[in-house]
């Protein structure tokens, strides 16, 4: 019997929209010139977790001693500095808008992030110039869970939202703590390629570059093909 599609949770960080510049370089005005670290190294070994994830692994990289007061210092000015970039440069990825917008009029949509929901404020506020305000009948924030990606409780809380069954819902991830997370969550996986090899991204059952020209006749063809 073949299973039915019947919601979309979407990544949102190189899914969505083209912000791993802006994290890291929000990252870097945040914590100073100890980090010495290349956007290079922040993309392949830093990515895919919240913040706490993201800066820690840049600390230790960067040999920076840090505790719990020095990382609450350096996330409240990378909030302030990714409100003020994003907002000046907020930019889609390739045909994500567009999928987004036309799955939304007919499948519920969920939005499954590891970023802070201030900064998916700050993204939609100015993002294709407001269109994703309200599409997503389910956002979940590394704020709204225990454990961020790869842990599964950011799609399973996320799918929760939206009232589907997990085995009823694609994913739409780009990096591999995602494609866990969504996968140990039960849901299926459609892993984009724009940042991470495929390899990297081989435990997602599909894999494509980019959204540009995919439609949702597409995602239902794949997913109940």
């Amino acid at each position: 019997m073949t299973t039915k599609l019947k919601g979309v949770v979407f990544d949102m960080d190189g899914v969505i929209i083209e912000s791993e510049p802006t994290h890291y370089q929000a990252i870097c005005e945040a914590m100073g010139d100890e980090m010495d670290q290349s956007f290079e190294t922040f993309l392949s070994k830093c990515t895919g977790g919240d913040e706490r994830f993201a800066m820690g692994r840049l600390a230790e990289l960067s040999g920076i001693e840090y505790d719990e007061s020095l990382f609450q210092v350096w996330s409240r000015k990378k909030a302030v500095a990714y409100r003020r970039l994003v907002s000046e440069s907020a930019k889609a990825m390739p045909g994500a808008v567009e999928l987004v917008c036309s799955v939304a009029e007919r499948l519920p949509v969920g939005l499954a992030t590891g970023s802070r929901r201030s900064d998916v404020k700050a993204a939609f506020e100015v993002l294709a110039d407001g269109r994703l305000k309200g599409v997503f009948q389910s956002i979940v924030s590394s704020d709204d869970v225990p454990k961020p990606k790869p842990d599964p409780a950011t799609y399973a809380k996320a799918v929760d939202g939206l009232g589907v069954h997990p085995q009823n819902c694609l994913a739409i991830d780009d990096s591999p703590n995602g494609v866990s997370s969504a996968k140990n969550a039960g849901l299926r996986v459609l892993g984009i390629t724009a940042i991470h090899d495929p390899s990297s991204l081989r435990d997602a059952e599909w894999h494509l570059h980019s959204l540009e020209e995919v439609t949702l006749e597409d995602l239902i063809n794949l997913f109940e093909g």
